[in-house]
């Protein structure tokens, strides 16, 4: 039994319409401008008879395969096409399918680059510089905190690893660390957060085995790797593109975040309401939360007895900075909504507000 044949749109235009056809007969018809219509025409792409050069102004006609062929330029114009990448396509060189699946894998690549400069122009607004020069040379915070940390006598007594490496170890090291850039190059699809954790986790663990051991909160050490012109932030952009490291440098900050969230709900849900009032907490409760907080994140932090004035202060501005952090974070619907799709975290705003406020207004050496 043969299949019956099926009444095409192109079947229509050739027996309900006058041959050949105008430009403006054309336009009307098709809906493409008159200045598309002649673009084609100057690309190669759709050149139709002319009447002649004694017919009237030596007017283009168009024929049935002619629209057959314009329907075909406005098919791949909307899959995202050039113009310039159309004629094998259109004249059988190249197969279609062939070149839809290649398109569609270039688009996947700039939705997800898409997708990265996203999450970077988060990072910029969650740590408060401007986003357009956050954007564009990455954001002054890091290079500030890696700064102090290099210079920390706690950063200085570990022994980095690699110092003892040979020539096959460096070898292996940026290999390794070559395959965690692709890991988040290829972050994609739904889920997209839960990826972005499991490369960061990836990362950590290549920094324990190249620099020295983190826990699982610090997170500020691989986060400095991405500072301006350092090789980890080369390398990544030698792989990737120029918004590579920036892109890896907002993960690693926003899972540390989400880290720094989970961890600090459990510690508050374990104070009173009233505790957590800016002119009752106990001082002794404030100065643990503190320590907390900065030793969680990786900040070096003195022993009490060798504290004084001026590094307190430094102690207190990091946390005050981290809480701010967490503030903002929480303020951001969008971001919440990427990092917590299930259950979100039961911190108030606030009451980050109230304990920035309260650790400033402690005067341990009055």
């Amino acid at each position: 039994m043969s299949r019956r044949k099926v009444t095409t749109s192109n079947d229509l235009i050739r027996q309900n319409c006058t041959w050949p056809m105008t430009v403006g007969e054309v336009a009307k018809l098709t809906g493409v401008t008159r200045r598309a219509l002649q673009v084609y025409d100057e690309r190669g792409l759709l050149c139709p008879a002319r009447s002649g050069e004694d017919v009237a102004n030596n007017r283009k006609l168009y024929m049935p395969e002619d629209i057959d062929r314009l329907k075909q330029i406005v098919v791949l114009k909307d899959y995202g096409f050039d113009l310039k990448e159309m004629p094998p396509i259109l004249d059988g060189e190249v197969d279609v399918v062939e070149a839809l699946n290649e398109k569609l894998e270039e688009l996947r690549a700039q939705e997800n680059d898409l997708k990265n400069r996203i999450l970077f122009a988060r990072y910029a607004q969650v740590v408060g510089d401007d986003i357009f020069e956050t954007l564009a040379f990455g954001t002054s915070e890091v290079d500030a905190f890696a700064e102090f940390l290099r210079e920390s006598p706690v950063y200085q007594s570990k022994q980095q690893k690699w110092q003892n490496f040979t020539e096959t170890d460096f070898e292996e090291m940026w290999d390794d660390f070559g395959r965690i850039v692709l890991q988040f190059l290829s972050i994609s699809g739904d889920n997209t957060f839960d990826q972005v954790e499991d490369a960061v986790g990836a990362l950590r663990i290549w920094f324990g085995e190249t620099y020295f051991e983190t826990s699982d909160l610090d997170l500020l050490a691989p986060w400095m790797m991405f500072e301006d012109g350092s090789d980890e932030a080369e390398f990544a952009q030698a792989v990737g593109d120029d918004s590579t490291p920036g892109f890896m440098q907002a993960a690693v900050f926003l899972v540390w975040l989400k880290k720094m969230l989970d961890k600090l709900s459990e510690t508050l849900q374990a104070m009173t309401a009233g505790e957590l009032d800016h002119a009752s907490m106990a001082e002794n409760k404030m100065i643990r939360l503190v320590h907390f907080v900065c030793e969680a994140a990786g900040y070096p932090v003195v022993e009490v007895a060798q504290l004084d004035r001026e590094k307190w202060s430094e102690i207190v501005e990091f946390f005050a900075t981290t809480l701010a952090y967490l503030a903002a974070a929480l303020e951001d619907r969008d971001l919440m909504e990427d990092m917590y799709p299930r259950t979100k975290p039961t911190i108030d705003p606030r009451c980050l507000e109230k304990l920035i406020e309260r650790s400033r207004a402690l005067d341990l050496f009055s």
